[in-house]
């Protein structure tokens, strides 16, 4: 006779697998099973749970479930694995004309009262996943590299056990023993024929209901209106799906908030993947005709599942907190319902205990020694390097920092311990986490000040101080009171640690830099590996990489002192033309180079220092483009600055020739206002490339570049509205007078507004210029947006004038004859033209510059932007001035006058009447030619027709 416990477990399966069929196929993958006969588990004083169920489709239908049974003692555990293991599968259960096949049950988790705390414990080969094992903390350091465990300390909540691979999972009650059972399905009668399916695949969908609010209760699957959502909801999507896809099986994974976001998933053949998006429609009106507002939310906003972490909303961050100890896990949820990279914020127990003492000043006061002695001993034999862990030291030693207790070698001893376990090369990944966190607070920064803060009240009892951890090193010394005072040059090098074993620096601090009568301490760290940890945001520029040691420098007494410091460059692929001297601005969170001086010695960087704090050298990627690029500037600026002179001069010559109608006398002022603008712009901006940054003559050349610039861009747009005007409201006309003041209203009053608010915004805030350069600033408060926006604007507007432009040209004249093949060539190189003509007056040039604010932009962009805009005063001689028909006719007209005129006075002079009638008769016939010259070349075949109506 079998035992009692055997039986049991039989009966229980016997009776899931029974209700298990004769449920209807759609609903049993996606409703709670029935609940087993209590009567059955109170015969039996156990209890058991159905807590999870997979459908995997191929041949047969296979289900995987965790029952959980609780027994007594024991003995009854190692009876029930022994029963266990005596069985022979598969073991098959005829139900009606269907075969249940169990293949398997598998004992994967004991739960135990151990040391009156409940220890969960995997057999055989299943394990608990790192999710867990950080959670709840593991039963001992038997954890596998990644992070896996065999015991974890606490009965797990979220349903849960041990497992061979990742699983779905339903909240359960708490159990001590939980065996697996693996069943199949397969349908009578056999002797059908029968092919194999194509294979099931699974996708993820999100619906917003407008109708309905999240409530609380739809976080737990067990409480009724869970179920009873849940209900409604896959018969109608059911219902939906299987009328354009029979095989489709819906499963309800949860519900999140924002009104009422419910996440499904649809299980079908391949086969039919392209057609499952369709349905979407059909889904909607079907939940459309009892709810409202029914919404498909993208792909990419789909919230995210986990089995700890349950239903996360997309770009949201969700939070469970840690077991037995402080802190908590998170993890980030992405694009297309996938968490990121989940983020440990559990503490050891000796850390949280410690962060709990240190958050009273008096307490720290009173065991200030003691405190710093625990933290180091802590440091030296526990892995600190997790996130968590490294928050919660950078809040312990900061709470060390802001004492006023004073230091001496033992306790700095300690406290250095402790910040070369978390600045160390384990710990890097953790510091490139937390610097991608959304709190904006710079741990790094606020570490670094700790130190500086702590080092700067040592008490130094002996005359000097070494101390080596694995990570930096310190160096300390006592400066003499008489008027000996030795000079101080220390050196940094052979570093112990891999890719930073080549990097050196030397101080030198002269002696007579400290004051006599005081009892001087110098301390100076050096840290290698705080290059990949510090920022390298920069005050001075972009692209801008550490390249040295990172040292800190600190003196017992607040005065400023001159040194120099010497570094060796960590890459030597980095352009030392660019090498800067900078400290760690705290306050900018950023480096800074003000009071210090760069200069070079071989591939080392000399550095002269006024002031005490961290530093490094700075170097830039070498690039030959930039000083290609530069090169063109300066070309094209100087070509820019004669053709803009010419320009001014030609258009003062012709002017009483080209200014005759209204629309014409507006474009010339348009086009001379260009150049004169743009010859303004580029003065002002060789001034600003030789002025020194951050003085008033930075500002005010910084103000006028942005004025005439943006003056140049106003006046395009002008030209521009011109032309839309010309060649639209054809019927419509304006007075010279109006439209001067509308032209030059546009042209300098707007420009002047933004110019004059920008600096009255910015400047007082120290933001309206940057660091490094003469022009307007890009952090902080944006002031360069008050150049991008108007800019770009008029840029686009200006983009539909040239398609107006094109429109017309393309659009046959009313009564004209169908166009023929060479005219249709002639149009096209009208066209042509046209472009040619108004992209660099109406300013369409600055269009391509629109790409380099992107990041790793081809550098083919940079080119084409800096030869299209350095050389816009030589374009605009060429296309506005040169090839404007009218221009040349007036030129021509003017100089063949004078020249005829000079020969006519001579032969009158100096001749027989005979040869006077030859130059009158000539001089007509000149003009006559000229003009029909002049009117052939106004023709319909002009190459300036394209904006011929604005002569």
């Amino acid at each position: 006779m079998l035992p009692r416990s055997r039986i049991m477990s039989w009966c229980l399966l016997l009776i899931f697998f029974y209700q298990q069929v004769e449920v209807d196929e759609s609903h049993s993958s996606n409703s709670p099973l029935s609940a087993v006969d209590a009567s059955i588990t109170e015969d039996n004083k156990s209890q058991i749970h159905l807590i999870r169920q997979r459908r995997n489709v191929n041949q047969q239908t296979e289900y995987s479930i965790d029952i959980e049974i609780s027994i007594n003692n024991i003995n009854g555990l190692n009876n029930l694995q022994m029963d266990l293991a005596n069985l022979r599968y598969p073991i098959a259960l005829p139900i009606g004309n269907d075969t249940i096949n169990i293949t398997n049950i598998i004992p994967t988790t004991s739960c135990q009262l151990v040391n009156n705390e409940i220890q969960c414990t995997c057999i055989g080969e299943f394990i608990w996943n790192s999710t867990f094992c950080r959670k709840y903390q593991p039963c001992s350091a038997n954890t596998t590299a990644t992070q896996t465990c065999d015991c974890i300390r606490g009965y797990p909540t979220e349903g849960v056990f041990c497992h061979d691979s990742p699983i779905m999972t339903t909240p359960t009650q708490s159990t001590a023993s939980t065996t697996r059972a693996t069943t199949t399905t397969t349908t009578l009668p056999t002797t059908l024929p029968t092919t194999m399916p194509s294979q099931r695949v699974t996708k993820d969908f999100a619906l917003r209901i407008s109708s309905l609010n999240f409530t609380d209760e739809l976080k737990d699957s067990s409480s009724e209106l869970y179920q009873r959502r849940t209900d409604e909801f896959t018969k109608l999507l059911m219902d939906a799906y299987r009328e354009r896809i029979p095989s489709a099986m819906v499963n309800v994974l949860g519900y999140a908030e924002g009104s009422l976001i419910m996440l499904y998933n649809v299980t079908f053949n391949s086969d039919l993947a392209s057609g499952i998006e369709s349905v979407q429609q059909e889904v909607e009106l079907t939940l459309a005709r009892t709810y409202d507002g029914i919404q498909f939310l993208p792909n990419n906003e789909i919230p995210c599942t986990h089995p700890v972490y349950g239903i996360t909303r997309f770009n949201s961050t969700a939070t469970i907190d840690c077991m037995g100890t402080g802190g908590d896990m998170r993890i980030y949820c992405g694009n297309n319902g996938t968490y990121s990279v989940e983020q440990n914020n559990c503490l050891i127990p000796e850390i949280s205990n410690l962060r709990e003492l240190t958050t009273s000043p008096m307490t720290v006061a009173a065991n200030f020694s003691s405190l710093l002695e625990e933290l180091s001993a802590v440091s030296d034999n526990e892995n600190i390097t997790t996130p968590g862990n490294v928050l919660a030291v950078i809040e312990i030693l900061t709470a060390f920092s802001n004492t006023s207790i004073t230091v001496d070698e033992t306790d700095l001893t300690n406290f250095l311990q402790t910040v070369s376990a978390v600045i160390s090369n384990e710990s890097l990944s953790t510091w490139k986490n937390l610097s991608n966190t959304a709190d904006n607070v710079n741990r790094s920064s606020q570490l670094l000040q700790s130190v500086e803060s702590f080092t700067s009240r040592l008490n130094l009892t002996n005359d000097t101080l070494e101390i080596n951890h694995n990570n930096l090193r310190l160096i300390a010394t006592k400066i003499s009171q008489d008027e000996n005072r030795s000079d101080i040059s220390v050196t940094f090098e052979n570093f112990n640690i891999t890719s930073y074993d080549n990097l050196s620096a030397t101080i030198f601090i002269p002696g007579d830099e400290f004051e006599t009568g005081e009892n001087n301490v110098v301390v100076i760290i050096a840290y290698p590996t705080w290059i990949d940890i510090l920022s390298n945001n920069t005050q001075f520029g972009e692209n801008f990489q550490i390249n040295g040691l990172v040292m800190t420098v600190t003196l017992n007494h607040n005065k400023q002192i001159t040194m120099d410091m010497t570094f060796s460059p960590r890459n030597t692929e980095l352009d030392f033309d660019t090498a800067t001297c900078a400290f760690w601005d705290f306050a900018g969170g950023a480096w800074n180079k003000s009071g210090c001086e760069t200069s070079r010695d071989g591939n080392n960087t000399v550095c002269n220092c006024t002031h005490l704090t961290s530093f490094s050298i700075l170097m830039s990627s070498s690039n030959n483009d930039n000083k290609a690029l530069e090169v063109i500037t300066q070309i094209g600026v100087a070509i820019s600055i004669a053709s803009l002179l010419i320009t001014i001069i030609i258009e003062a010559i012709v002017w009483k020739h080209v200014t005759k109608n209204k629309t014409s006398h507006t474009r010339h002022v348009a086009i001379l206002n260009i150049a004169i603008n743009l010859l303004i712009a580029d003065i002002w901006f060789i001034v600003a490339s030789s002025v020194e940054p951050k003085t008033g003559a930075c500002v005010a050349a910084t103000f006028f570049i942005h004025f005439f610039y943006l003056a140049l861009f106003f006046w395009m747009f002008t030209l521009g509205l011109l032309l839309i005007f010309r060649l639209v409201f054809i019927f419509h006309d304006f007075s010279k007078s109006t439209l001067m003041g509308i032209s030059f209203s546009v042209g300098y009053l707007c420009p002047l507004i933004i110019s004059v608010i920008t600096i009255g915004a910015t400047y007082p805030k120290e933001g309206y210029i940057r660091e490094d350069a003469c022009w307007l600033g890009w952090r902080d408060e944006y002031p360069i947006l008050a150049f991008v926006i108007p800019a770009l604007a008029i840029i686009a507007s200006n983009v539909v004038v040239l398609f107006v432009v094109i429109f017309k040209l393309l659009r046959p004249t009313i009564g004209d004859r169908p166009r023929g093949q060479s005219e249709e060539q002639e149009t096209l190189k009208q066209i042509v033209r046209s472009i040619v003509v108004l992209t660099p007056i109406l300013g369409l040039t600055w269009g391509f510059g629109i790409p380099t604010f992107q990041e790793d932009s081809p550098i083919a962009f940079d080119y084409i932007f800096t030869i299209l805009n350095a050389f816009q005063g030589f374009f605009i001689l060429i296309f506005g001035t040169c090839l404007d028909s009218k221009v040349r006719e007036a030129l021509l007209k003017k100089f063949s006058l004078s020249r005829l005129s000079s020969r006519t006075r001579t032969v009158q002079t100096s001749s027989t009447g005979r040869f006077r009638s030859k130059p009158g008769i000539a001089f007509p016939g000149r003009i006559k030619n000229y003009n029909v010259t002049g009117q052939a070349a106004s023709g319909s075949k002009d190459k300036t027709l394209s904006y011929s109506t604005l002569h």
